[in-house]
């Protein structure tokens, strides 16, 4: 199978390919309903406890695609003019990165555009105060110390599943709303396209008052949990013992029920524009493993692109670092390389990358020993359907290979064996997901590593990437302790680092184990019965964990920073976090791929000089 020399990646190819439902049979659908919140195993045994999911229908090839096009730096002006001449649009422009909706049979001629480098499909991301702000941090030290610290003057971003706008923490003593644009971003599975809806200050507060039509603002819970971390203002309780790190920053969020990022890119861009002349901070508590984890994403690189003075994305580092979701292997002439994986949905995914100047045959075998070959289109072995996708990438120039597989013979075992027929530097790296992202776990059994578990986009260099630890020993107020849990360690959940490429990711270690924050009304983790030790009484609060609650403490501390120093620069930020962060028995005296640099203090963060 020769590699593709191709702009397009690997959903791409499938869809320009595709003229009929079955031949999409592989593609990773959107229809599915929104992923757990941030990965607690609580989530997991609930929908374990559930069942086996029925097959989920997949959308007929859309029309128009809405699609991510990273382009070269020196692209000419007439680009916007090529893909109208395409019969398409650009619908949100920034450097190097552009959202565009193309007519899905004119797919195939984007690799004839130049200044092209990659097209890629929309992929799902998957979403990953009290004790937070005690002696393990010396947050609430460090704000005593400075009173007028609270985020006033600065945006707080955050782009997840909503932040509900109807909850106290979220509102002004005199019932207002704090939050000054709030934005509903859909994907149409029928038309392929995406779209956003923004709601003003002055919506929000109409609908306080009973006019208007605002939708709900978080149907899952993980958004608003988020954002009470990073800013919320404690007032529904009387003590206010559960607010945010930076209580009176200005709050803008976007709710995506699909969590796509391309709603992520939009979310950032819109966030940025609004602040103006302020300072602002978004949070991204979302990720995914589907990419080449080296920064050349289209998300990566709106991160290094749209970021600058006063333009800070922090982003969860991930949950996945016991879920056996990653291989690490080695090319070696003469030997085959084989990639044993086992199946755990009806549906699943590999992504493998191999280091440029290597080559190598495929073979897919399945739990029978049946082999086939890949050509790039859908095949049916005894064992189940796949699809294998080699092509060069043509911004990294690595290989990549691509596998769908649809076997519906859960818990058996599958192989991909790569015979080397050149090797030049002979590392190989794979990672798996599932269609329904709960059963992302236990995929590569005998040669997974914890290592290398770090989840985009928090691979990109100029993002602050944020582990977790313990600061919580229970998991609410009052309950006992989980065993072996201490406060302090590293959260056995937390991704590790380094990059594909070595980069050292993440950068510093957060509370995210078990964090007290808003509860948002009528969402899944207000009903979920699993979820009922985790509320506080009166249901405004929830404890729950995952770096996803690592990341939004980080979050409010740096609209701390920016509050005195409005223009800083991410490289700064990066530079004070590894100059100030505590490091003991947990941690080691350099980065490590657990901790980073290790844990975070807010005290001498904030007294630096």
């Amino acid at each position: 199978m020769e590699a593709r020399k191709s702009a397009l990646d690997g959903g791409l190819y499938e869809l320009a390919n595709a003229t009929s439902v079955d031949d999409i049979y592989l593609k990773e659908s959107s229809a599915e309903p929104p992923a757990p919140a941030d990965g607690a195993a609580v989530d997991i045994l609930e929908m374990a406890a559930a069942g086996p999911p029925r097959p989920r229908a997949v959308a007929a090839p859309a029309d128009m695609v809405s699609l991510k096009l990273l382009t070269s730096q020196n692209i000419d002006n007439d680009f916007a003019a090529q893909i109208d001449g395409l019969g398409g649009e650009v619908v949100s422009e920034g450097p190097q990165v552009l959202l565009a909706k193309i007519p899905r049979e004119r797919i195939r001629e984007l690799d004839d555009v130049p200044g092209l480098r990659r097209a890629e499909q929309p992929r799902r991301l998957h979403a990953k105060l009290d004790e937070a702000r005690g002696p393990v941090t010396r947050c609430d030290i460090a704000q005593n110390q400075h009173p007028t610290l609270k985020g006033e003057g600065v945006v707080v971003g955050i782009v997840d599943s909503g932040v509900d706008w109807q909850h106290q923490d979220f509102r002004n003593v005199d019932g207002s709303t704090r939050v000054e644009l709030f934005m509903h971003a859909v994907h149409d599975d029928v038309s392929g396209i995406d779209t956003v809806t923004p709601f003003s200050e002055a919506d929000l507060n109409d609908a306080l008052n009973g006019i208007g039509n605002v939708p709900q603002g978080d149907l899952d819970g993980h958004g608003t949990h988020c954002s009470s971390i990073a800013a919320g203002n404690g007032l529904a309780t009387n003590d206010q013992r559960f607010r945010g790190v930076a209580p009176e920053a200005t709050i803008m969020g976007m709710r995506t029920d699909t969590l796509h990022d391309t709603h992520t890119i939009e979310g950032i861009r819109r966030i940025f524009d609004a602040a103006g002349d302020r300072p602002a901070v978004i949070n991204l508590s979302l990720g995914t493993h589907m990419g080449a984890h080296d920064g050349t994403g289209a998300l990566e690189n709106v991160i290094a692109r749209e970021t600058g003075p006063g333009r800070i994305i922090v982003v969860a580092a991930g949950n996945e670092a016991r879920d056996r979701i990653h291989f690490q292997g080695r090319l070696e002439m003469g030997e085959d390389l084989d990639i044993t994986f086992t199946i755990r949905d009806f549906v699943q995914f590999l992504d493998i990358w191999i280091a440029r100047g290597d080559e190598a045959d495929i073979e897919v075998i399945d739990p029978d020993g049946n082999v086939m070959v890949p050509d790039g289109t859908v095949q049916t072995l005894p064992g189940g359907s796949f699809r294998a996708d080699l092509r060069e990438d043509q911004i990294n120039r690595d290989v990549n290979l691509s596998l769908a597989v649809a076997g519906n013979q859960m818990n058996r075992r599958w192989r991909l064996r790569l015979k080397p027929t050149a090797v030049t530097q002979g590392i190989v790296h794979a990672w798996a997901q599932t269609r329904d992202a709960s059963r992302s776990r236990d995929i590569f059994m005998t040669t997974s590593s914890q290592r290398f578990t770090i989840g985009m986009p928090a691979t990109e260099e100029r993002a602050i990437a944020v582990a977790s630890f313990v600061s919580r020993a229970e998991t609410a107020p009052g309950t006992l302790n989980p065993p072996g849990l201490n406060v302090g360690q590293i959260s056995p959940f937390s991704s590790r680092g380094p990059t594909r490429h070595g980069q050292q990711r993440p950068d510093i270690a957060a509370p995210g184990q078990h964090v007290v924050a808003a509860l948002a009304a009528n969402s899944h983790m207000a009903n979920a019965p699993s979820l009922s030790q985790r509320r506080l009484p009166g249901d405004e609060y929830i404890s729950i964990q995952g770096t996803s609650m690592a990341a939004p403490f980080v979050t409010g501390v740096i609209a701390l920073m920016l509050q005195q120093e409005p223009g800083l620069y991410p490289e700064e930020i990066h530079q004070r976090l590894r100059a100030t962060a505590q490091r003991d028995e947990d941690t080691s005296a350099v980065w490590n791929p657990e901790f980073g640099y290790g844990k975070i203090d807010v005290e001498a963060l904030l007294n630096y000089s």
